[in-house]
């Protein structure tokens, strides 16, 4: 009886050695196969911080209109922006967003739509952007009557695209009203001026 106490015992110490080791096995092959499905890592992106991580999503440029390209009558004057980096991938999932330089010294940028109220005058400022370029939009209104004359000035637009991020995103992201919380943001230099 002895010998066979032995021998049973012997039997359940394997059994529970063997079952361990069969669990120890699982677990090192599962974690393998965990360690196997990681691909390569994607190329990083925008984390919404700082702007400064991932790829140089924006483009921006100054437009410098002069008062002899804006077009209209006393309902409203036009000018349209010739601006090929508005393309089709830009126009349906990146944003536009148009910028008017008020002040030189300090420099200081108004986001359009621009809403400028004086007593009985209202200067009203738009854009529309479309493939390929921007309108323009300025209006006055005197006393409840569209009286608008056209602009006596040049003025600077500066325009800045953001590739794949619709402006939606890019609202939740940064006060796209404050021009310099964007610039921040997209980590934005003027790239260039082009006169209209």
């Amino acid at each position: 009886m002895n010998n066979n106490f032995k021998i049973s015992t012997m039997k359940t110490i394997k059994r529970s050695f063997a079952g361990g080791l069969i669990r120890t096995c699982s677990l090192i092959l599962m974690s393998l196969l965990f360690v196997q499905c990681i691909g390569p890592r994607g190329p990083q992106g925008l984390d919404g911080q700082d702007g400064l991580d991932g790829i140089n999503y924006t483009k921006s440029i100054i437009y410098d209109v002069a008062v002899t390209t804006w077009e209209g009558d006393l309902n409203g004057y036009y000018s349209y922006l010739n601006v090929p980096e508005i393309n089709d991938d830009i126009y349906y999932d990146g944003a536009v967003l148009v910028y008017r330089l008020i002040e030189t010294t300090p420099k200081s940028f108004n986001m359009l739509p621009y809403t400028y109220m004086d007593n009985l005058l209202t200067i009203y400022m738009d854009f529309d952007a479309y493939v390929g370029g921007i309108d323009l939009i300025y209006k006055e209104v005197y006393d409840g009557v569209n009286d608008t004359q056209v602009p006596e000035m040049a003025m600077a637009f500066k325009v800045i695209i953001i590739e794949g991020i619709p402006i939606a995103k890019v609202k939740t992201m940064v006060d796209v009203n404050d021009f310099a919380a964007v610039s921040k943001m997209f980590n934005i230099e003027s790239s260039n001026t082009v006169a209209r």
